[in-house]
């Protein structure tokens, strides 16, 4: 009977203090695109293949490895003009993964960022005003944490984790559609 309470003990005190480890997944791809491109009359799939010189092109802008050459990017356009482009990128935090959808303006900048589903301890989970100085920026340096935004306590790897999914994938943009943003 002890053994029993001793080991009850000891798992309320370890499933206490490890936080909210529950895996979220928050939107599927179309409900964001939905929500983010509420305007968009037709939404076209292209995938783009980098080829070496556009992922090393892509790795120098935005200083960071380039893991995937194949993206996907979703195009959305009122009659023929296009009025954004939305990218998913999934990348690894300390053992699982975060998918962040983000939206791109024609211009280049990032317009929205949005997290699909995120597999670590939400207590890791950069909130949405941290996920906003990200907004508008053109130069690729102004999007590194400890530049041109601040780290998050408690959560560094997700923070630097965001900040090169950011400048790859609006890297990636930039190589493969071209911009009049600052680089």
């Amino acid at each position: 009977m002890n053994m029993r309470i001793l080991i009850l003990i000891t798992l309320l005190f370890f499933l206490h203090g490890a936080g909210d480890v529950s895996a979220k997944v928050f939107l599927t791809k179309g409900k964001a695109l939905e929500l983010l491109f509420p305007e968009a009359e037709e939404i076209e799939k292209r995938h783009v293949f980098l080829t070496k010189p556009q992922a090393e092109s892509v790795r120098e802008m935005a200083r960071v490895e380039v893991d995937s050459r194949l993206y996907t990017f979703y195009i959305a356009k009122s009659g023929a003009k296009e009025t954004g482009y939305a990218v998913i990128d999934t990348h690894t935090l300390r053992t699982l993964t975060e998918t962040v959808m983000f939206v791109i303006n024609p211009d280049g900048t990032l317009r929205h960022a949005e997290t699909l589903a995120f597999f670590e301890p939400t207590d890791y989970m950069p909130s949405g005003k941290w996920i906003n100085l990200f907004l508008e920026k053109t130069k690729m340096d102004r999007m590194k944490v400890g530049k041109g935004v601040p780290n998050i306590t408690g959560a560094t790897i997700s923070a630097v984790s965001f900040s090169q999914a950011t400048r790859r994938v609006l890297a990636v943009y930039r190589v493969m559609f071209g911009t009049t943003a600052d680089q």
